[in-house]
């Protein structure tokens, strides 16, 4: 239970305190016409990113002393970058289309959208490696039960993040349609530019 709990918060935290994470999701939740339809990408993002984080930890556990973490930290960095500022482009793009996120269809891609960047954070972001590597000192049991709250962190995290934001967004004055423009059109922006960082960075 310990263990859990240990990784449910970290879990939580590692997702709300990732710059990264923040910039991904931001204009896939704009872009929803509710908080309940945001919380939703949230949550869809975070289970991509929970199930990427429990194969690297199963990789970890299996074959963690074989693996240079610098080296791998370096061409993941540039992986997750490159996704961020394809969101980013994705985002800019949707400001363009007059009908962006008002249609099931629109809420069904955002979600899988969401998904499949989860899982790429999941699997080639290198800060979280650090974050299960806990795991490695901890007893078999404690190992599952350490990684499953881990997961489910970053699943209730980024689900209440991208609810929030899609409430905020909706509760600002003005015209919907013309807020959620702005506000998708600054979160595009800054996820380019999170995404541009992190792949100069991830070149060292």
């Amino acid at each position: 239970m310990l263990a859990a709990l240990t990784g449910l918060l970290l879990g939580c935290w590692h997702v709300v305190s990732g710059p990264d994470h923040l910039a991904a999701i931001t204009p896939l939740a704009t872009a929803s016409d509710s908080e309940r339809t945001g919380a939703r990408v949230g949550l869809a993002w975070g289970l991509g990113h929970a199930g990427g984080v429990w194969l690297v930890g199963l990789v970890l556990l299996a074959f963690g002393s074989l693996i240079p973490l610098e080296l791998v930290g370096v061409w993941t960095e540039r992986i997750v970058g490159v996704a961020i500022v394809g969101v980013g482009v994705w985002g800019l793009w949707q400001v363009h289309r007059p009908d962006h996120g008002h249609d099931h269809v629109a809420h069904s891609v955002h979600g899988r959208s969401a998904l499949g960047i989860g899982l790429v954070h999941g699997i080639a972001g290198s800060s979280h490696l650090y974050g299960v590597l806990p795991a490695l000192a901890l007893t078999s049991s404690a190992r599952v039960s350490y990684l499953a709250g881990f997961g489910l962190g970053s699943i209730v995290a980024m689900g209440a993040f991208a609810g929030l934001l899609a409430l905020i967004v909706g509760r600002l004055p003005g015209s919907r349609e013309v807020v959620r423009r702005w506000a998708l059109l600054g979160a595009s922006i800054v996820a380019i530019a999170v995404g541009g960082a992190w792949i100069a960075l991830g070149g060292g």
